[in-house]
């Protein structure tokens, strides 16, 4: 009898451990959806040692990767209206509009296009494509833009007016497209300060000096991040360098995006998907503190 009782227990507690794998796999599966599905505004603070101007608020949105359903549509039109809410000055959208790989699996060009022409800023609304629009034929995305009149910066830029003075908005074709960006046509030596638009940012490694800001998304941050260990994988010659987030070289800022949707598989970890708000500032000029005089006393 105990045998058989030590067996049942046995038999038991391995079903229990089991149920409990289950339980924690599909519940972390769960968790995981639910956080692919959030969307979270969050806010930086750039600061440049060449930006010249007042401080600029621009909103960044990449790596929509829209697919061909109802939901699909629905989502990117939260992500307008809470980007319009902002009221930046200026909108950048780095790239990935489309989902998946062939356009059967993306969502309609023209319709992704309609609903970001919402979009309003000041200063205006600026695209480049991502290595995913170039897969599924950049020229429908092309088209479908030029028709709502949202501007495609591929190796263009804008010279743009702030508080009345100039600055260059530069976008560029993105490295899985080209293998080296024309630098020295698409930054001339000049002396107002240049913004930089592109969906992957391994690119900056040979970005010119004295860049105020150049943004990028296409890493999503990972997607998949370990608690103390981590991205999982990031889509990236540099690995974590340009993983995600604020980064300084040299006298470049750098931004990396998390994006706004997901790629491959729809979940993320510790990982949200954000719209990005920053506020460019230069560096504060150092003012001396006035030198304090005492009375000489009277004789």
């Amino acid at each position: 009898m105990p045998k058989k009782r030590s067996k049942r227990w046995f038999l038991r507690g391995f079903l229990c451990g089991i149920a409990l794998l289950l339980l924690l796999f599909y519940g972390g599966i769960a968790y995981m959806r639910h956080e692919a599905d959030s969307l979270t505004v969050n806010r930086y603070e750039a600061i440049s040692e060449t930006w010249t101007l007042p401080p600029l608020r621009i909103a960044v949105a990449a790596d929509f990767h829209v697919g061909n359903t109802p939901e699909a549509l629905e989502r990117l039109a939260k992500i307008v209206d809470a980007i319009n809410a902002e009221k930046p000055d200026l909108i950048l959208l780095p790239g990935d509009f489309a989902a998946g790989l062939f356009p059967s699996q993306a969502g309609d060009p023209r319709q992704i296009a309609e609903e970001l022409s919402r979009l309003k800023a000041p200063l205006g609304v600026y695209a480049v494509l991502g290595n995913h629009d170039h897969w599924q034929k950049a020229e429908r995305f092309t088209k479908a833009f030029e028709k709502v009149e949202l501007p495609l910066l591929e190796n263009r830029s804008v010279v743009l007016e702030f508080a009345g003075k100039p600055f260059r908005l530069v976008g560029v074709i993105d490295g899985w497209t080209q293998e080296e960006p024309p630098w020295a046509e698409l930054l001339p030596e000049e002396s107002i300060p240049r913004i930089v638009m592109t969906h992957g940012p391994d690119i900056f490694e040979t970005l010119p000096e004295s860049t105020a800001l150049a943004v990028a998304g296409h890493t999503h941050g990972g997607q998949i991040v370990l608690p103390f260990l981590g991205p999982v994988y990031i889509p990236s010659r540099h690995g974590r360098r340009y993983a995600s987030g604020l980064i300084t070289e040299g006298k470049n800022t750098i931004f990396v995006t998390t994006g706004t949707g997901t790629s491959n598989v729809p979940l993320r970890l510790n990982c949200p998907p954000e719209i990005a708000i920053l506020t460019l500032k230069g560096v504060a000029p150092i003012v001396p503190e006035p030198t304090v005089r005492l009375a000489e006393p009277t004789p």
